[in-house]
């Protein structure tokens, strides 16, 4: 059975008409694209969760039904943008991309580490600098994260983004001499944080 998150076009804005929404357990939100152009809408923050598994991600393809003054349509969609209240961390707006299953698109997905360095037994530190990376692709290939085995990193031995292993179709658009994953010796991991406090200190 297809999955589909239901949008309702809002007239409403402004702090009152989100706070209204909020104790609806609804959110705003904005659908962009060549059909809809700019279209406001408002979606059950619940249900969107729901779609993707507990967690808000941009790289899953959502159906999206949106609900007008006597219409209907129903568009596929990526999440473009999300918006979280800074002191709560809770979601309180996302922007959707209407898409095309034939056309890519540009995207953000997870890059997840499996495996322990064998650097970690000498007592390194595994240090993960790039957590997620750009791509582009079709829509029905994009890949829910990128993995990298680090299991074979020794102290001082480092991952680059040209080291990613993607599935087929799938672009990185990210620098591909951009850090992703390094062990470093303990005793450098201690120096850096010094030299960041010390930074820290300097500009306050």
């Amino acid at each position: 059975m297809e999955a589909v998150l239901v949008a309702q076009v809002r007239a409403g804005r402004g702090k009152g008409y989100r706070n209204r929404l909020a104790a609806q357990g609804k959110i705003p939100a904005v659908v962009y694209g060549k059909a809809v152009g700019s279209l406001p809408v408002e979606i059950s923050l619940r249900e969107l969760r729901k779609l993707l598994g507990g967690e808000v991600t941009r790289s899953k393809v959502l159906d999206l039904k949106i609900a007008g003054d006597g219409w209907e349509r129903q568009e596929k969609v990526l999440i473009k943008e999300m918006q979280h209240d800074p002191l709560t961390g809770r979601l309180i707006h996302v922007d959707f991309h209407q898409i095309s299953l034939t056309e890519e698109v540009t995207t953000t997905v997870p890059v997840e580490l499996v495996g322990e360095p064998v650097g970690i037994k000498k007592g390194g530190i595994l240090q993960h600098q790039l957590r997620e990376v750009e791509i582009s692709c079709l829509p029905t290939a994009i890949p829910e994260a990128i993995t990298v085995d680090v299991s074979g990193l020794d102290v001082g031995d480092t991952i680059f983004v040209r080291d990613l292993v993607v599935p087929e179709g799938v672009k990185v658009l990210a620098d591909p001499d951009e850090v992703v994953a390094t062990v470093v010796e303990a005793e450098a991991e201690e120096v850096a944080e010094e030299e960041g406090k010390e930074e820290g200190a300097a500009s306050s």
